[in-house]
């Protein structure tokens, strides 16, 4: 998908919404994206999805960033928005093009080139390039390290998973459940039925109509002979029981209730309650879950208990099995949350049921609202009930979502 932008990846996504809800394109009212890397040459990404889908040109949109929960964040702009009585209907989601992410030049070369371009001679354009190094003229790769500690998301997941005691046999086995669980959901078409097929250019005689990182050969013997990749020597996080980074979009449409009895619709569910926190990004990066979990089901009158299923976002293998070991953690109740007792132990049959971001992909603006669609259909297929959706992102920040289906 390397020829396929972000843009061109939501407008693929808005515009299957728009076709299988059925719904009148002058009904809408507004367009709410997320997006980690923004394409320079479109940095409102939602409102250039509005124009390039050919939707009304009245409906406003804007373009919000909160890391890998980007989306999360859309859908909870779009609630805020529909709560406060200021539009009726939304789309919201997010879409990510890793493949194409901007490659930057440094900081001389960019001096040089606006000057460049200010200078009304040729003498004065050249100017400002004889100054120039044989090292300025080198690309810069997109920064992957958080700036304030220095270490990328995989080098602070493996610091979680030494100091939380997570064995790499653990990891393994959880990435292998991912990869199963995610193939026998693509294989009855649960996770088909949530696919746009994607007709690839530039001849658009080859299409996707599943993810690709899904791998059906594994087994844990294949893991477990994988090289760690962030601590080459100690480490046991490895390309296997990590999420690859990969090209997606995904879009939600998002009703007042009024408004969706009136339509004739018959909601997927309900937004219960939802929390974001932050966390300090030098102790562990990638707990965020942990506490922002017991605040949504506080906010929502909910127990761990009362909940059906639940959804995390996979970044790592160790990260999931860090928060899951948080919840059940009487230390951790006591001295980070002030709580009595932890949150509760998980049933794992409850959890990523259809498999997560280490089988599926982390497109990051667009993970949190595919997990939102994915767990309300789940719901649904089981007649109802409570699920939850987390999710960590960079900066040391977590998310957590209780939706309700009847």
């Amino acid at each position: 998908m390397a020829d396929l932008s972000a843009l061109d990846l939501s407008r693929m996504v808005i515009s299957e919404l728009v076709q299988r809800s059925e719904i009148d394109p002058d009904e809408i009212d507004q367009v709410v994206f997320g997006i980690v890397v923004p394409d320079a040459r479109a940095p409102n990404l939602a409102r250039e999805a509005v124009l390039g889908v050919g939707l009304p040109a009245r409906i406003e949109a804007y373009t919000v960033s909160r890391a890998c929960a980007s989306s999360n964040q859309s859908v909870v702009a779009a609630a805020e928005s529909i709560a406060s009585g200021q539009v009726d209907i939304v789309i919201a989601g997010g879409a990510e093009s890793l493949s194409n992410v901007p490659v930057l030049v440094s900081r001389p070369l960019t001096r040089a080139l606006l000057g460049a371009r200010k200078s009304k001679s040729l003498a004065g354009r050249l100017k400002g390039f004889a100054s120039l190094r044989l090292k300025d003229l080198a690309p810069v790769a997109p920064a992957i390290a958080e700036l304030s500690t220095g270490l990328t998301m995989g080098e602070s997941a493996e610091k979680m998973a030494k100091e939380n005691g997570i064995s790499r046999e653990a990891q393994d086995g959880f990435a292998l459940r991912s990869h199963r669980l995610a193939a026998a959901a693509t294989d009855d078409g649960r996770l088909k039925e949530e696919i746009v097929r994607a007709y690839i250019p530039p001849d658009f005689r080859k299409s996707l109509a599943e993810d690709d990182g899904i791998r059906r050969d594994t087994n844990l013997e294949a893991l477990a002979a994988l090289p760690p990749v962030f601590d080459r020597k100690f480490g046991s996080l490895t390309a296997g029981n990590s999420s690859p980074l990969t090209d997606g979009a995904a879009a939600l449409l998002m009703v007042s209730e009024d408004k969706a009895k009136a339509l004739g619709y018959r909601p997927l569910g309900y937004l219960r309650s939802y929390a974001f926190r932050g966390v300090d990004p030098f102790d562990q990066l990638l707990i965020g879950p942990a506490y922002t979990t017991p605040m949504a089901l506080e906010r929502a009158g909910l127990s761990l208990g009362d909940i059906d299923l639940i959804d995390f976002h996979e970044a790592f293998a160790a990260q999931v099995l860090s928060v899951l070991q948080a919840f059940e953690s009487e230390r951790f109740a006591r001295e980070k949350l002030g709580r009595s007792k932890p949150i509760g132990k998980v049933d794992l049959e409850r959890v990523n049921v259809m498999g997560g971001s280490i089988a599926i992909g982390h497109p990051f603006g667009a993970t949190g609202a595919r997990i939102t669609l994915s767990i309300l259909k789940e719901l649904r297929r089981r007649r109802g009930g409570f699920g939850l959706v987390s999710v960590c992102a960079a900066g040391g920040l977590g998310f957590s979502m209780v939706v309700e289906t009847a």
